[in-house]
């Protein structure tokens, strides 16, 4: 088991998984399971995906086409190829925020369905080893001491 002084170097972007899954740390593993697939269906980075490009095909439709008639249209055709430019990179932006929320939920069930990490987690937790102001944040640790 890895002392508390070795987790303390481990990613300080990540929650508590109980945090993350919204469950309480009193959650039956049917709970765990359960809460890990309605979060995993509502994040999953393709889902999302194809909910922004339908919302975003929306929002052009939305929009008339945009343009009042005036300028050539090479001024048309260069503005048009900008919107495109920039819907790919909010498009992309969008995306790794997706993968790295699906990500985190998936980390967070790897750690609380398996029962000898659930089980070390839980032991740490009780015993003060996550700093509360980190957001009980070194799961990383327990999740890489079960590959040893």
């Amino acid at each position: 088991m890895p002392s508390s002084s070795s987790l303390s170097s481990s990613n300080p972007h990540k929650k508590d998984p109980y945090q993350t899954l919204g469950l309480s740390h009193d959650a039956s593993a049917a709970q765990i399971k359960a809460a890990y697939r309605r979060l995993a269906l509502c994040h999953h980075p393709d889902r999302l995906s194809a909910l922004f490009r339908r919302q975003q095909q929306q929002q052009r439709a939305g929009s008339g086409g945009g343009g009042d008639g005036v300028g050539s249209s090479e001024t048309k055709t260069k503005r048009l190829e900008e919107e495109e430019e920039e819907a790919r990179e909010e498009e992309a932006k969008f995306f790794r925020d997706a993968t790295d929320k699906f990500s985190e939920i998936t980390t967070a069930y790897g750690i609380l369905s398996d029962p000898v990490k659930k089980k070390e987690y839980d032991h740490l937790y009780k015993f003060g080893a996550f700093d509360d102001d980190d957001n009980n944040n070194n799961n990383n640790n327990i999740e890489n001491k079960a590959t040893v």
